[in-house]
């Protein structure tokens, strides 16, 4: 209610500035350069809450989304004749650099793009990006690479942070990213806002899920993993682990994952003869992904935000996860912790699961349920990123 309130008043405020500046340029909100991992759904999510909020004007902004976000919201019937201008533009990493959008930007007054960095050479007059990038803060998975990638990797998130420090105003999905951030002098106090990222509506309205064939072998216990395979995400251990679940406890275990084709044709012939593939889901079919699923296993070593942990506990699924203070904010004591780095202990956490809570922890789901609903609302998240805009673009005016 009172997140209610004060959005009305910034719009109050908005509007006597518009009306005594006619020349006012408006704002844009920049998705183009998302076009792969879970981005997409923040975006997918953010601009289709965006359309249902009846009693907004948005006649002051432009909408410019990738060929990958732009399908995901024609799927969803999205109204984007409600924007002042919405546009299907594909910036595709260091290339947006010479992209002929740079001509572009700068007419804009705030530019807000939803995860950067915003890789165009030209500035709007006020920049706000969101900061998902754990490499950037968080130096704890650097051990995991050899001395080659360890170099690769430095130097290419060394420039993404040059990009990102070009921006005036971050937004963040946890506090120990904004901790981050001002540890790394990449942001400085009172330029970082912390947005909690939250379950997509999607996710309660089954009507628009869509269905998704799982090839299982058998009757086995399945565990999924929604997910791109970025070295963090830590995917190399599942072979492993289900071949210590095997051997140990005599427990034949199907583990599922989402990896695009390339993705997919990059793994060994161990890999793929332990682990079954469904390939990229398209945020419609998530939901249908973990409805097919016996439970959800997140071994990630580094995350700014990962909404899996709380998908998971909406679809009333139980949550196998790294005991990670990015988990353990968003899950409390609703996941069953392991080390990630141990398969053997990933394997003794489920095993132990499947023996003694398997089919009679309704209760306990039914509160991780709960809980997840209630952490945040893409409704709320919608919201707070307008306000967020509207300030901004009020301080720019006045």
């Amino acid at each position: 209610m009172k997140l209610l309130k004060k959005l009305t008043t910034h719009k109050k405020e908005l509007n006597k500035v518009i009306s005594k500046n006619k020349y006012i340029n408006s704002i844009l909100i920049n998705a183009a350069n998302l076009n792969v991992g879970g981005g997409i759904q923040v975006a997918v999510s953010f601009i289709y809450e965006m359309t249902q909020l009846p009693d907004y004007n948005f006649s002051n902004i432009n909408i410019i989304v990738s060929s990958k976000v732009h399908r995901e919201l024609m799927i969803l019937n999205a109204d984007t004749n409600i924007f002042k201008s919405y546009r299907v533009i594909d910036l595709i990493g260091l290339k947006s650099f010479f992209s002929n959008f740079n001509c572009e930007i700068k007419k804009y007054d705030v530019v807000f793009s939803i995860f950067g960095p915003n890789y165009l050479r030209k500035k709007a007059k006020k920049e706000i990006v969101g900061f998902a990038q754990p490499w950037i803060i968080d130096n704890s998975a650097y051990p995991i690479l050899s001395t080659l990638e360890k170099l690769k990797t430095k130097l290419s998130f060394f420039a993404k942070q040059f990009f990102f420090k070009r921006s005036n105003i971050f937004i963040v999905e946890l506090e120990h990213v904004q901790d981050g951030l001002y540890k790394k002098n990449i942001a400085y106090p009172g330029t970082v806002h912390v947005v909690y990222n939250c379950i997509s509506s999607i996710y309660f309205e089954p009507e628009k899920w869509r269905k998704l064939t799982i090839d299982s072998r058998n009757s086995n216990f399945k565990i999924g993993f929604i997910t791109r395979d970025y070295i963090h995400k830590n995917t190399s251990i599942l072979p492993a682990i289900k071949q210590i679940l095997l051997n140990r406890y005599k427990l034949n275990v199907d583990f599922f994952v989402t990896f695009n084709e390339q993705e997919w044709k990059s793994k060994d012939a161990n890999f793929k003869s332990s682990i079954l593939n469904v390939g990229s889901l398209a945020v419609t079919q998530c939901p249908s992904f973990y409805q097919a699923m016996d439970a959800v296993i997140f071994p990630s070593l580094l995350e700014c935000f990962s909404a899996t942990p709380l998908e998971a506990m909406a679809m009333e699924k139980p949550l196998f996860a790294s005991d990670r203070r990015f988990v353990r904010d968003i899950c409390n004591d609703y996941a069953f912790y392991f080390d990630p780095h141990d398969p053997s202990n990933v394997a003794d956490v489920i095993a132990t699961y499947i023996h003694t809570l398997h089919k009679k922890d309704s209760t306990r789901l039914t509160a991780a349920k709960e809980h997840a609903i209630n952490f945040s609302t893409a409704k709320d998240r919608a919201k707070r990123y307008l306000e967020i805009i509207e300030a901004e673009l009020l301080k720019k005016t006045q």
